[in-house]
């Protein structure tokens, strides 16, 4: 049986070790939000790349290729946006 010394060791050792990790998950919280702006930015900043390759035709073959590249970077995109935005929006507490 553990003394009430040893008791109260291990409940601060265990307050401090939750302690911690909250702030680790406080900054991947704020590293999410970070990284959700960043994200949501890229439609704007490369407006013109989009709309050209958006205008390639499926003939060509370098165009197909851009085009296909493209289409699973939007596929790739929307994924980590959705993972982006739960993680910044996560209730720490």
């Amino acid at each position: 049986m553990a003394t009430t010394s040893e008791i109260e060791v291990g409940m601060a050792a265990i307050a401090q070790r939750l302690y911690d990790q909250r702030q680790v998950m406080i900054k991947a919280k704020a590293n999410a939000t970070s990284a959700s702006a960043a994200l949501a930015a890229i439609p704007a900043d490369y407006a013109a790349v989009i709309s050209a390759i958006n205008a390639y035709g499926t003939s060509d073959a370098y165009e197909a290729g851009v085009k296909a590249k493209l289409a699973k970077m939007v596929t790739e995109y929307s994924a980590l946006k959705t993972v982006a935005d739960a993680v910044a929006g996560a209730n720490i507490g």
